[in-house]
């Protein structure tokens, strides 16, 4: 227990130290970046700063898994460096042991970590995007050819979605049992609230009367337009959802008979995120312990990004190659886990143990 304490204090300065350097920078470009958008619509400083603030939690889950792995190639790399590692095997403690032993504080430590974070950053990002998308007056969400919907028997194309539940340029084809075209509604705007929406200037048209008829309000009341929650499926992005959001998405698109791949691809990758973070520490171990062991701290970290933005942009293009292909949501998301999980064991058959003889 005495080294497992004393393997985790080591760990955890340096992920803390690595965390606070990744997070300013990250900050500090995101205040930059938005900058240039000063005194556009209500954007002033004020709110720049009110956004950059509620950004940081998110900030800090994303550079969580790089200050992990930098964080590891500065303080164990230093134990490394200093012979403290080959102590401990004159000790009777093997490599593997210590290695199994780092590993597993860091999956749990990340488990701890995203299991808190899954509650915090949504929450936040989600109060961050809005502030800034209602100073710019800015869409939540645009498409050359409108937003298509499938909600029960109605197909809804909506032109424009804003913040604080606006949206704009509506169409809403309604069906029969039959799949037959029963009206065609055209809704200048409409508004969520109190549980129920708001429709501007409507024009019914009713093609399954004889005549054809038409009617017209300036306004009227419904809550059978769209599902709120399938609206927050288009424009929320994924880190602005926990898992019980993506859960009740996926069930609602379930029932609704609509794919739900891409949500439960969202699903997996938060389940997996702290075998993901773990994974990308083992392929950089045997360079702590290996040939590299006496390596200085800035090709340790040079290493370590490299690593780490090697996973990343794997991570990133295969389980989206998957959705294309029609694989399982849970293959696309394991499957580069398991690319890189057998290139650490590579790396650590060959690069570990010769650099240990």
């Amino acid at each position: 227990m005495i080294l497992f304490f004393y393997l985790l204090n080591r760990f955890l300065l340096g992920l803390m130290i690595s965390l606070v350097v990744l997070v300013s920078i990250e900050v500090f470009f995101s205040f930059t970046a938005e900058l240039k958008y000063l005194d556009v619509g209500n954007y002033d400083f004020i709110t720049i700063v009110k956004y950059i603030i509620l950004s940081i939690p998110r900030s800090i889950e994303l550079m969580f898994p790089y200050a992990v792995l930098i964080g590891a190639l500065l303080s164990l790399g230093a134990m490394a460096a200093d012979m403290e590692f080959v102590a401990m095997q004159a000790s009777g403690i093997s490599v593997k042991k210590i290695l199994v032993t780092v590993l597993s504080q860091v999956f749990i430590v990340s488990s701890v970590f995203y299991i808190i974070t899954d509650s915090i950053v949504p929450k936040y990002s989600s109060k961050a995007e809005k502030k800034r998308n209602i100073a710019l007056n800015k869409q939540a969400m645009y498409q050359k050819n409108g937003v298509w919907f499938k909600n029960k028997s109605s197909f809804i194309k909506i032109q424009e979605i804003y913040p604080q539940e606006i949206i704009k340029g509506i169409t809403v084809y309604e069906y029969d049992s039959n799949n037959k075209i029963n009206s065609v509604s055209y809704i200048s705007s409409a508004k969520y609230s109190n549980n129920q929406w708001e429709l501007f200037d409507v024009l019914k048209i009713n093609l399954s009367s004889i005549p054809i008829s038409k009617l017209r309000y300036d306004k009227i009341y419904t809550k059978d337009l769209i599902d709120i929650d399938l609206l927050s499926i288009k424009t929320n992005k994924s880190y602005s959802l926990s898992l019980s959001d993506i859960s009740r998405n996926i069930d609602y698109l379930e029932t609704n008979d609509l794919d739900t791949s891409i949500q439960e691809k969202i699903f997996w990758e938060k389940i997996l995120k702290p075998l993901s973070t773990t994974i990308m520490l083992f392929l950089a171990m045997p360079f702590i312990f290996g040939k590299m062991r006496n390596t200085n701290a800035s090709k340790r970290i040079v290493i370590g990004l490299f690593i780490g933005i090697s996973f990343f942009i794997i991570s990133s293009i295969l389980p989206n190659m998957g959705i294309i292909i029609g694989l399982n949501p849970l293959i696309n998301a394991l499957f580069p886990l398991l690319i890189f999980s057998s290139l650490g064991v590579y790396l650590y058959n060959y690069q570990l143990e010769s650099g240990l003889r």
